[in-house]
């Protein structure tokens, strides 16, 4: 298969938004079609170890700690729990999803209005970005969802009439949807992918993601198991799709056997230069 280019195709100053939008998706299935991956048996034997390591740590925090952390909820004083009830929305997916959207269009919007084809090369880039985040928010959400009718696990709120282990497969009720926690699955989603496009910023993201997931517990929401299980899920997510992105050398680019975010030059550069007139 030919090789596509990486630069961004010149864009007509004034051509019309929604013909942005088409050139915009036409190159991204372009590049999606250009995959460049090879896989070895052995690195697909390790990552499968892995997750098995990785599902026998969720069982046992399970089975040691979610009823002992479930009662400690109950006895958090007002003041406390109002705290966590904040930190607790930082993992909303809806803003997220906002500004992300808003920044993919305001991307491509910018690009071809007459500042050059190195500054449409950053908001092309901006763009991806932009988009990756969404991809990511999206399909690590909908994962989770499955799962959470999947599993149909008991919230805390249900412990003293059947437990810490009770399940109904396939139940649709908010009251049985524990496992996993939606909201550390996009907390943690969103900071490991917004740490890769800032690594200065990495660990303080991964830190607040953190603390969403001890919110969850906090609240009643949910038990440490569930918590742990989401925060993977949105790893675990968020690691799949930069593979598959990496794979076709859009936002990311191979280093070895992995993949970094390919460099930004200066985005903030490049939208100061974007001419806000017509």
């Amino acid at each position: 298969m030919a090789r596509v280019s990486r630069s961004l195709p010149p864009l007509a100053s004034g051509m019309p938004a929604k013909e942005k939008l088409r050139a915009a998706w036409g190159e991204f299935r372009a590049r999606w079609s250009d995959v460049r991956m090879n896989r070895s048996g052995d690195l697909r034997q390790f990552e499968a170890g892995i997750v098995l390591i990785l599902c026998a740590a969720i069982f046992g925090v399970a089975y040691a700690l979610d009823e002992e952390a479930a009662r400690w909820a109950l006895t958090l004083p007002p003041p406390v729990l109002r705290l966590f009830g904040l930190i607790t929305k930082l993992g909303d997916s809806g803003y997220i999803f906002a500004l992300s959207a808003l920044t993919l269009v305001g991307a491509i919007w910018a690009r071809g209005r007459g500042a050059g084809r190195r500054n449409d090369t950053r908001l092309g880039l901006l763009a991806g970005r932009a988009f990756f985040l969404f991809a990511v928010t999206a399909v690590s959400g909908i994962f989770s969802q499955i799962l959470k009718h999947l599993f149909g696990r008991a919230r805390p709120q249900l412990i003293d009439i059947v437990g810490p282990f009770h399940f109904d497969v396939f139940s649709i009720s908010s009251r049985l949807a524990s496992f996993p926690s939606g909201h550390t699955v996009t907390a943690f989603a969103a900071a490991l992918t917004l740490g890769w496009f800032t690594p200065r910023w990495r660990w303080p993201l991964l830190a607040v993601a953190a603390l969403v997931g001890v919110s969850r517990v906090a609240v009643g929401a949910h038990y440490p198991s569930d918590v742990i299980a989401g925060a993977l899920l949105g790893v675990g997510s968020a690691l799949l799709l930069r593979k598959a992105f990496g794979a076709r050398r859009i936002v990311f680019r191979p280093s070895g056997r992995l993949f970094t975010a390919r460099r930004a030059s200066s985005i903030a550069a490049a939208i100061r230069r974007v001419p806000l007139g017509a």
